[in-house]
């Protein structure tokens, strides 16, 4: 498919750096700007231990909205067939912005009655780290979340650490692990680059659980996801660690957005930036993430616990997959578009034409649409097709390389005529 430069590749550097004040972008990016080495303060010891992560393998997703909106109630009822677990934005720090609460709906939370998992995300361009306020934080939502009645299981610390600050990194975890309340699981987002790093096992000797991200974690240049590298990196993870991890897949798109002169100066996901210039649509394509689940399921290294999604899908996210192609997925069904006519009457024997994609993959638009209905005289179509009456018969041509997601609509112009069902309506890839 080519509707929006399907890429397979690897990732954003700087992805979450670029994300809306609202809605971010995926995280747990590996940062290559050169930065200060992070002072990170000693906080005290508690004697509470945090009991191991579950060990039965699932489908998780990240919900990761600053301020939950009906969309994100929405989405909760209608992914309970599909996750089992949620891990939802819970906090975040980053440069000029200090800490920012997320908004999240606990009452919801609480109704859904699945397993939820704070994430606390810290940005890695921070130049020190206050371990004591860390930890206090993670206790506090933890605490409270629960408190509220939702099922938290544990927390999740998505830090995007250089490699060489890694020693570091386990001494804030050691700090925040010391201050969780008994039974809770300590969870870490773990990136590619960290694999063969000397301190690795000294981050992952204080964590229940890690998550390697495979997806969003290189230069922008090269895409959002690379189905064999994945693999490779899940391979070298497991080989390198007894210590039970999940993998984070994606499920969305991003654009670039590049200045006059080629320059990226802007990564834009669910929420648009408000910045000029081109934006270059870069896609993770379901059927090569759809591949690698498949082989890893097929032969999954023994202390592999499941995939973690990003992100739950919401209405009016038009760069996240549908739910529809996510479960697909997620259960090894074949994915295929399959596009449908509608007719609505707009008055005066004038019909209003529209397809749908009742299929489980965004693919392009139909090529044609032909109308063949008794008595059709007038037509119109609206952007993106234009109409043809080549011998006598009206059909909208498609003039654009647009595409229609899953279970999405798209009107395509009106025709009138004395008679017309939908069977005289006939859709040409």
């Amino acid at each position: 498919m080519n509707p929006r430069l399907v890429v397979v590749c690897g990732a954003f550097a700087f992805l979450a750096a670029c994300s809306s004040p609202s809605n971010d972008a995926a995280s747990g990016a590996v940062d290559t700007t050169r930065h200060d080495e992070p002072v990170i303060a000693a906080a005290s010891a508690a004697t509470d231990r945090p009991v191991s992560a579950n060990p039965a393998a699932g489908e998780g997703v990240y919900i990761w909205q600053r301020m939950w909106l009906p969309a994100n109630v929405t989405a909760l009822a209608d992914s309970r067939g599909v996750f089992d677990e949620l891990r939802v934005l819970a906090a975040q720090d980053q440069p000029g912005e200090g800490w920012i609460d997320a908004r999240v709906d606990l009452p919801s939370l609480q109704a859904d009655g699945r397993p939820v998992r704070p994430v606390i995300r810290l940005d890695g361009r921070l130049a020190s780290l206050d371990a004591a306020m860390i930890a206090g934080k993670a206790q506090a939502i933890v605490s409270g979340w629960r408190a509220a009645g939702a099922s938290v299981d544990g927390v999740e610390i998505d830090f995007d650490c250089a490699t060489s600050r890694l020693g570091d990194y386990a001494k804030l975890l050691t700090a925040i692990k010391s201050k969780l309340p008994k039974g809770t699981t300590l969870s870490i987002t773990a990136l590619p680059a960290w694999i063969g790093a000397p301190a690795l096992a000294q981050v992952l000797a204080q964590a229940d659980e890690a998550v390697l991200q495979v997806h969003a974690v290189t230069d922008p240049k090269h895409g959002l996801f690379d189905a064999k590298q994945a693999g490779d990196w899940i391979a070298r993870f497991a080989a390198g660690t007894d210590k039970p991890f999940r993998v984070a897949l994606p499920a969305y798109g991003s654009a670039l957005v590049v200045d006059a002169n080629g320059r990226t100066i802007g990564v834009e996901s669910e929420a648009g930036l408000p910045v000029a210039g081109a934006r270059l649509e870069l896609f993770a394509d379901p059927s090569a993430v759809a591949g690698l689940v498949k082989a890893i399921h097929g032969k999954p290294p023994a202390n592999f616990r499941g995939f973690v999604w990003f992100r739950m899908p919401l209405a009016g996210d038009r760069r996240a997959w549908p739910l529809a192609t996510v479960s697909a997925v997620i259960q090894g069904k074949p994915l295929r578009a399959d596009f449908t006519p509608a007719l609505g009457d707009s008055g005066n024997g004038a019909f209003d034409v529209s397809v749908k994609n009742t299929g489980n993959l965004e693919a392009p638009l139909p090529a044609t649409v032909a109308i063949e209905g008794k008595g059709c005289g007038d037509a119109d179509a609206l952007p993106g097709y234009s109409v043809d009456r080549a011998g006598g018969k009206i059909r909208f041509v498609r003039q654009s390389h647009a595409s229609l997601p899953a279970t999405q609509a798209r009107p395509l112009g009106w025709v009138r005529c004395t008679t017309l069902t939908v069977a005289d309506v006939h859709v040409h890839p």
